[in-house]
């Protein structure tokens, strides 16, 4: 039987249960089984249990299946890696070494790209605000007069889930006491008109690709007060129908399948919002959509399951 890693960020070996949420074990569970009905045994591990001499993870995770508990492994080298690490500059360069013998999907070097919001900016500049790299607040003064919206958006160039993210009124810059890290500032987009045919409120639209094909799309609109719909930050979940989507994001979809077309496969989701005259922008990329499926999302999980397992299958199948 093959053996596919699922690598995740830091963890506690000790810990009873791999999952404190009992919905993600859930989704987990649901797609491990799946697997090993297809031949394939996932295990779930932290890059931190990595062995760089012996080259293998001293400690992980593995799903017995319906009906049995989790249970700890240790000793594991897996045939396929799939990457579900936060984007981190000091787990990029350790998942590196890990690469040098074990193969990852999604292709690290598709990883460090699109996870760094500063580089794609550049890549869809015709659909994304103009961005500015800042170190430190004498930096954030010096670009705000170069900035035309009365709110800016300052958020690190490589994170996920909204985490760090500040929006703000340029007026209100000089209560930040100190930049620690390097962030990218950007013009706010006033998302309120909402989704073409779609939505009206506030939003932001993501939608998630596995190689060429749409799996699904959903609006994410955040709670009351808050500018931020990451889920993570409490923000609420609607599925979008494919047939609803606005024509206008069509182009910004072709470019984005001839621009990757050099990565294969590759696993990942765009996002948008729409400004007051209907224009799609892109707000960022992500390179791991989550395995972790809300009820609204649940019809749409078995296809996106499925299309995971071909990929492991096809990949497995030239190692």
């Amino acid at each position: 039987m093959k053996k596919v890693m699922i690598l995740f960020g830091k963890s506690d070996w000790k810990k009873a249960k791999p999952f404190s949420n009992k919905d993600y074990q859930y989704s987990y569970e649901y797609f491990y089984s799946l697997c090993k009905k297809n031949n394939i045994q996932m295990y779930r591990a932290s890059y931190e249990w990595y062995d760089y001499k012996k080259q293998l993870f001293k400690y992980a995770w593995v799903f017995e299946g319906e009906g049995a508990n989790w249970k700890k492994v240790k000793n594991i080298q897996p045939d396929l890696i799939y990457d579900k690490t936060k984007s981190r500059l000091e787990v990029y360069y350790k998942k590196e070494l890990i690469g040098e013998r074990y193969p990852f999907i999604n292709d690290l070097r598709f990883t460090n790209l699109i996870d760094d919001k500063l580089t794609t900016s550049l890549i869809f500049d015709k659909w994304s605000k103009k961005s500015w790299v800042i170190k430190n607040l004498g930096e954030l003064k010096n670009i705000l007069p170069q900035i035309h919206s009365t709110k800016i958006v300052l958020k690190p160039i490589s994170e996920s889930g909204g985490k760090d993210v500040q929006i703000m009124g340029k007026k209100n810059t000089s209560k930040i006491k100190k930049i620690e890290k390097e962030n990218i500032v950007q013009e706010f987009i006033d998302s309120s008109c909402g989704v073409p045919g779609v939505s009206k409120k506030m939003h932001d639209l993501r939608l998630v690709f596995v190689n060429n094909k749409l799996i699904y799309a959903y609006i994410r609109e955040p709670k009351d007060g808050s500018f931020l719909a990451n889920l993570a930050q409490g923000g609420s979940l609607i599925i979008v129908p494919k047939e609803k989507l606005p024509k206008s994001l069509q182009p910004i979809i072709t470019y984005a399948h001839t621009v990757f077309a050099t990565f294969s496969p590759r696993i990942y989701s765009i996002d948008f919002m729409f400004d007051e005259n209907k224009k799609p922008w892109i707000v960022e990329l992500n390179s791991m959509p989550g395995l972790f499926f809300t009820p609204e999302e649940k019809p749409y999980m078995l296809e996106m399951y499925q299309e995971l397992l071909d990929i492991f299958k096809k990949k497995l199948s030239e190692t």
